[in-house]
């Protein structure tokens, strides 16, 4: 990873959860066919949102290092956030964006950037800070400070064409725009593929599930969305548009079959027992080739089972940047 790229993931770090900000909604890509959104401050209004945020802490000296070079902690300085891309991996045609709200120092993040080997200049009347490529696979990127509350990083060609949408004020017009909107209404984290999910099996770094993620049942998803809204009770749904109605029934059975194994085992099992009872909410329904998955799980119970999981304050997952 490039000093410049990771100076941009830093800038998206504080994963929480959001209904989308038309404003950001508006800079994404038209062709965008993978688009996720969260907010921190919804988050740190939940004890498992709080909870989460605590999990996805950053063991780098780097983000120390960037913190105290700029006054700005992508851990507490970032409120929402939007990730977008194109989803061509691997080709000169790739194209992604971050973009932020939160509060950003311009002069400090640009001295920091200009350190790692970055290149001011400008565009539209805005500050840019490009990096260049650092492979002929790679393409150049960027990262814009729009003002001291939105801030945007990405490949310099997605980058400028944002800043274009930003200031012409057009009207969006993105396939995934409109079910953005729907979904990020209805939950604190959200995203929408139009990526058919046995696409995304070449990310996943354990080869069971990437195996597994490339099988019939999940290369029948053509399309999916869903997110999780924090509260008293969590609220975890999605929605998948599979090839056809036969495909959507076999994914509810699917479904219903793997709870009905957990319920089986939880007077054997403690674990099973666990997730057994947050399973007892599991709602699963089909129209046409769409099936819908829901589930409402009381904060506390959802926060004890994985404490059981991570017993240990030492052993909590840390989120590293190399």
């Amino acid at each position: 990873m490039t000093k410049f790229y990771r100076l941009a993931v830093l800038l998206a770090l504080p994963l929480g959860a959001f209904a989308a900000d038309p404003a950001l909604l508006q800079m994404v890509m038209p062709d965008s066919q993978v688009v996720a959104g969260l907010q921190v401050n919804q988050a740190k209004g939940s004890l498992f949102g709080q909870y989460v945020l605590s999990h996805l802490s950053v063991n780098d000296t780097k983000l120390e290092e960037f913190t105290s070079q700029t006054g700005f902690d992508p851990r507490h300085d970032v409120s929402e956030i939007v990730i977008a891309s194109n989803w061509k991996p691997n080709t000169s045609d790739n194209r992604w964006l971050v973009l932020a709200h939160g509060a950003f120092n311009a002069a400090k993040i640009a001295a920091a950037a200009q350190a790692n080997g970055s290149v001011p200049g400008e565009y539209q009347g805005v500050n840019l800070l490009t990096h260049a490529a650092g492979s002929s696979s790679q393409v150049a990127s960027a990262i814009a400070i729009l003002n001291s509350t939105t801030a945007l990083a990405g490949d310099v060609t997605s980058v400028k064409a944002a800043i274009d949408r930003k200031q012409s004020s057009a009207p969006t017009d993105s396939n995934v725009f409109s079910k953005a909107q729907q979904v990020s209404a209805n939950n604190d984290f959200w995203f929408v593929t139009l990526v058919p999910l046995s696409n995304f099996s070449g990310a996943i770094p354990d080869p069971n599930l990437s195996g597994a993620m490339q099988g019939n049942l999940f290369a029948a998803i053509n399309q999916a969305s869903g997110g999780v809204r924090f509260g008293d009770t969590v609220t975890i749904s999605a929605e998948a548009v599979t090839r056809s109605e036969k495909d959507a029934q076999a994914l509810v059975d699917v479904v219903k079959f793997f709870a009905g194994l957990v319920q089986l085992n939880r007077q054997n099992n403690p674990a099973a027992g666990q997730v057994a009872t947050l399973l007892d909410t599991l709602q699963t329904t089909t129209s046409g080739n769409t099936t819908t998955i829901s589930l409402a799980i009381p904060e506390q119970q959802l926060e004890q089972l994985l404490n059981s999981a991570h017993p240990k304050p030492a052993a909590k997952a840390a989120l590293r940047i190399n």
